[in-house]
């Protein structure tokens, strides 16, 4: 049984994944700034803050700054001026590594939510326990965890917990990975990880070398995949599913926040839910060192790391049988077209250091006998690297940027949340309408004349639908209509139109000037109709206050 519905959280390294993330469905996204950040190459200035928490906050989107790196004693006073800026920009919250900071905040900063990084390696409800002392609110579980254990420690807390269900993962327990500092001073936990899991090795048995055949790359793990978990997930309580990827472009974030938010409404619904072979395919094909569940289902190191590769390689498309002086003819597995990019995989063969020969395909032809002839700009490819027994994969596809692009480039809101209205249409009162959104904002319009009796057509559930209804182009769509007081008055389809535009207006004000927790409810001041104007029979909006 789902008793809350948790909410789906997208990465952002800077613009444009946020505007990604928000028509794809996210509840809320979390980004770094430009220092004490775990992703040091990217992240917002200081000053931008303001301007994204806005974006965010007008659409229903909370904003939660990553503050989790380890905090020198030096860089006190910076961390703290820091955070007191992203408080008084509006964060939803900020996540830290660092336990100095989140007493910081929990004493100077009290308004100001604490979400634990998956840096503060929180494996065990003991270490929920301490986090909670420490200030925090919510804890980031290390990505190591299986759903076995996760269950475990969700059943022996009250804290808010966050699980990483989609994205890279470590080979060392989240925040515990040393080699980049031990190797060349360049601390992860100070957002400068060196990725050593990503470095090709070479494996000594007693004395001697062994030969690693095509799996050199020893430490990289393959990427998370617990999209088929979402509904055990849910019914655990889980806070958050969060999507790994702050250095991902925005078809990344826009295409694994879709594939997530339709399942985690799907399970909400106690609906069954899969993708479908293609969508599966673009998830790996936008970005992916090989997705499956891994840490997730549980401790099986050689299902977690394949070795062969460290790197995104996109969709396996076949295998080479043979090379002409022209063209490289392939055994496909899926389907490639003109334009494509592929690279050809000599793993088995190749040294690490060796250029992988690839490139974008200037003809495919035929289905001779089942295999596929692919032909290339011969100036920008040696085939004489390529062997049969080498893979291909499939490693750009350009109308995977056409499907994307409506969520990425959309001119008007794609994702729309429900606006509920409440309309008191009674003779002789004045029309009052009040609409909520999120179950916590309302804000209230009412006319300033009373109505009058209507001579013919008089007001329906139907006809008011039809009208507050009209909500293209907002941020919103027409949830609940509740009528409980609907008699025979005069409501001109203008007046209707006039209440519907303020009320849109009001709620996304109110979004943006007071962010929602769960636990509050806030209310903007009545919105009510001024008397006629010579200009507009209807009169211009204004604000009252009401007891």
């Amino acid at each position: 049984m789902i008793v809350t519905k948790p909410e789906l959280m997208s990465p952002a390294g800077h613009w444009p994944q946020p505007h990604a993330a928000i028509e794809a469905g996210a509840d809320a996204v979390y980004f770094g700034l430009n220092h004490f950040s775990a992703r040091a190459k990217v992240g917002f200035d200081l000053d931008e803050l303001p301007q994204v928490m806005r974006t965010l906050h007008q659409r229903a989107v909370k904003g939660f700054v990553t503050f989790n790196t380890l905090v020198f004693d030096h860089e006190l006073a910076l961390a703290e001026q820091t955070l007191a800026e992203i408080a008084a920009a509006g964060a939803d919250a900020v996540i830290v590594q660092d336990i100095g900071m989140a007493q910081f905040v929990q004493k100077h900063l009290p308004d100001l939510p604490v979400h634990g990084s998956t840096q503060m390696s929180i494996t065990s409800a003991e270490g929920c326990e301490l986090a909670k002392k420490w200030g925090c609110q919510r804890v980031v579980l290390g990505r190591e965890l299986s759903i076995r254990d996760i269950r475990q420690i969700a059943a022996a807390t009250d804290l808010e917990l966050e699980v990483f269900v989609h994205g890279a993962l470590c080979v060392s327990y989240s925040g515990q990975c040393f080699s980049s500092e031990a190797w060349g001073g360049r601390s992860a936990n100070r957002g400068q990880c060196a990725q050593a899991c990503r470095l090709p090795y070479e494996l000594i048995v007693d004395g001697k070398a062994r030969d690693l055949g095509a799996s050199r790359y020893l430490l990289s793990p393959g990427d998370l995949y617990a999209l088929d978990f979402v509904p055990q997930l849910c019914e655990l309580g889980i806070a958050c599913f969060k999507i790994e990827g702050r250095y991902k472009d925005a078809d990344y974030v826009a295409l694994t926040t879709q594939a997530y938010r339709r399942a985690i409404d799907a399970a909400c619904q106690q609906q069954p839910f899969a993708l479908s072979s293609e969508e599966f395919q673009d998830l790996e094909q936008v970005y992916s060192r090989g997705l499956g569940p891994h840490f997730i289902r549980g401790v099986d190191h050689q299902q977690v790391v394949d070795g062969r590769a460290p790197r995104h390689r996109g969709v396996r498309a076949g295998e080479v049988t043979r090379v002409t002086e022209r063209s490289v003819w392939i055994a496909p597995q899926i389907p490639l077209h003109r334009g494509d990019g592929v690279v050809f995989d000599a793993a088995h063969r190749r040294s690490p250091q060796q250029r992988e020969p690839g490139g974008f395909l200037f003809e495919v032809r035929g289905q001779a006998h089942g295999q596929l002839e692919l032909e290339f700009d011969r100036e920008k490819i040696d085939l004489r690297l390529i062997a049969p027994g080498d893979w291909v994969w499939k490693t750009h596809d350009p109308q995977l940027a056409k499907k994307v692009r409506p969520l990425t480039s959309a001119a008007e809101p794609v994702y729309t949340r429900p606006l509920n209205f409440q309309v008191e249409a009674r003779v002789g009162h004045p029309l009052k309408i009040t609409a909520t959104c999120d179950e916590h904002r309302l804000s209230t319009w009412q006319s300033d004349e009373p109505r009058a009796a209507a001579q013919n057509r008089p007001p329906t559930a139907e006809s008011l639908a039809q009208q507050l209804g009209r909500l293209g182009g907002s941020p919103f769509h027409l949830g609940k209509l509740d009528c409980p007081h609907l008699e025979s008055a005069f409501i001109p389809t203008s007046l209707l139109n006039l209440a519907r535009r303020t009320l849109v207006s009001a709620m996304i004000e109110l979004r943006i000037a007071r962010p929602m927790t769960d636990s509050n409810q806030v209310q903007s001041p009545a919105i009510q109709s001024s008397g006629p104007t010579a200009q507009s029979p209807l009169g211009q909006p204004a604000l009252s206050l009401t007891p």
